[in-house]
Order: C-alpha cells, then sequence, then structure tokens
C-alpha cells in the first residue's frame, strides 16, 4: 500500500474546459469527460490521484459546505474499481461516509461535505493497471432561507407531522432521515420552486413526501434527478401533499425539487426510507 497527501488546495481551481485544453494524459481526459454529464461547471481541485497497487490510501484536504465528485478511471486490464471516503480524524473503527463500486473500470463517487478538514480516500481494484481519479468541486445548494417572520403579524404553523402521518400511510415502518426542508414562496414568478440535494444509497427504497401549509398552499410537485443529472421520476398532485418513490440502483448524490404550482405560503418534505 502506498499513501499519498494533498496539500491545502490553495484556492487553484481549474474548470472542466480549461483543463481539458491543457492535458494530454489520456486517463486525465477520461477523468474529465466522466464528470461532466454529472456536475456541469464542477471546478477541478489539487492534482490527480493515481495508483496501480490492489488497495492505495489517500489523504485529501476538502472544504466545509462544498460538493465533490471523485472520477475514477482505469486502463489496462483493472476489472473492478472501488472507492471509500471516511471523515477526517476516522480510524480502522470509523464507518465511512459513503461509497462506490464498479463492475467496471471505471465509476464516480459524490458527497457534500458540512465541515473543512483532511479526509481519508481509499481505492481498490480488482485485475491490474492504472487508474488516475479526479476530484471535482461546486458550491453546496443553499439552504433555502424564509424571509423574516413578523410573529405578531404571522404564526408559521408546525405542519410537518402532516409529512409524517402521510409517509405512515403509504410506507408504514419507514423513517424520516434527518430535519424537513422547508421553504416559502407561490405559484408564480421566480419563486415556485426549491432544489434539495440528498445522498442516496443502492438497494434501499425512499420516499420524498411533500406538505403545504393548511389553507395556503393548493398543489406541490415534486421532481426527481440522478447523479448524473438526468430525471428519474416526477409526482404531479392535485393536493398539497404530494409522494415520489424511488428504490436507488445506485449510490451517489441525487436531487430532488418541490415545485409549487397553487396558492402561496410555506412547505415542507422529508425523505424517508425502509
Amino acid at each position: 500500500m502506498r499513501a499519498g497527501l494533498w496539500g491545502i488546495f490553495g484556492g487553484v481551481a481549474l474548470s472542466i474546459s480549461s483543463v481539458s485544453v491543457a492535458m494530454a494524459d489520456p486517463l486525465e481526459e477520461a477523468s474529465v469527460r466522466q464528470v461532466e454529464s454529472q456536475a456541469p461547471g464542477a471546478r477541478q481541485v489539487g492534482a490527480f490521484l493515481k495508483g496501480s497497487e490492489p488497495k492505495t490510501d489517500f489523504n485529501v484536504v476538502l472544504e466545509g459546505n462544498k460538493c465533490y465528485w471523485f472520477s475514477a478511471v482505469s486502463s489496462g486490464k483493472v476489472e473492478k474499481i472501488a472507492v471509500y471516503l471516511w471523515a477526517p480524524g476516522a480510524n480502522m473503527f470509523t464507518p465511512r461516509l459513503t461509497s462506490e463500486r464498479s463492475e467496471s473500470g471505471h465509476t464516480t463517487l459524490a458527497w457534500c461535505t458540512k465541515v473543512a478538514g483532511m479526509y481519508k480516500f481509499q481505492a481498490k481494484i480488482e485485475g491490474s493497471g492504472q487508474y488516475t481519479i479526479g476530484v471535482f468541486e461546486k458550491d453546496a445548494p443553499k439552504p433555502v432561507e424564509a424571509p423574516a417572520l413578523q410573529v405578531k403579524e404571522e404564526k408559521v404553523p408546525d405542519f410537518g407531522m402532516l409529512c409524517d402521518k402521510k409517509a405512515a400511510a403509504a410506507a408504514p415502518g419507514a423513517g424520516r432521515l434527518g430535519d424537513f426542508f422547508e421553504g416559502k414562496g407561490n405559484s408564480y414568478g421566480h419563486d415556485d420552486r426549491f432544489d434539495f440535494p440528498i445522498m442516496l444509497d443502492a438497494g434501499r427504497c425512499y420516499w420524498v413526501i411533500a406538505c403545504g401549509e393548511p389553507e395556503k398552499i393548493k398543489t406541490i410537485s415534486l421532481y426527481l434527478w440522478g447523479p448524473n443529472n438526468k430525471r428519474i421520476t416526477e409526482a404531479k398532485s392535485d393536493n398539497a401533499f404530494p409522494m415520489l418513490g424511488h428504490c436507488a440502483t445506485e449510490t451517489g448524490m441525487f436531487k430532488f425539487q418541490a415545485k409549487i404550482t397553487g396558492g402561496s405560503g410555506n412547505i415542507k418534505a422529508g425523505l424517508y426510507f425502509r
């Protein structure tokens, strides 16, 4: 096993298009092309990671509140490749944050950070040959912040329980992952939709359930995109409680959008799994 250590990225970030022009290494070019369709506009950070041994550990410095894509490609007789990511300070007993396994010699792992630090990254291959991994970043989507409310004028009810009740009826035994996604807008103008990134694991079934503020939101639609930025499914409802389901066949960074199609007010959405 050999280990690589990146220095702090120091603000050197190249756009995908500028990197493509300057590179001559076929694997580096392939790494860039692979991520172009998954994260348009992503910037490459640091040098390419390279290796040929069955298992190699790398230490990578990642910034907080960023989304990263590790684009792995290979040559020769590499039959399979797997990549893993651990949080700063991880040891041999620490569960990894995420992983991506491929039955071919190429794959992409995506993760959005909350804290900056030295992350552990590992690559494993089956077969023999060289591999190259490029790391690309984009700013994490900013959470939607509702305008400050004057308490005396308006009190927003806690209607998240409506989403939980809908989930209990539609998918008995399903549990909610984390807090509710929230937004406030209306069905006209440019304030009608809200995008939220979510990490889904292969082999699990998920439900996104939205609920609108009673007597103010009439209808909501939901849309889901995969890690390749292609829309997977949608749910258009004639009420304020749409539900969208998806059983993930790959692990990665997905995105769902909640769109107010009738009314004006607050919305909440929960991610449930079973």
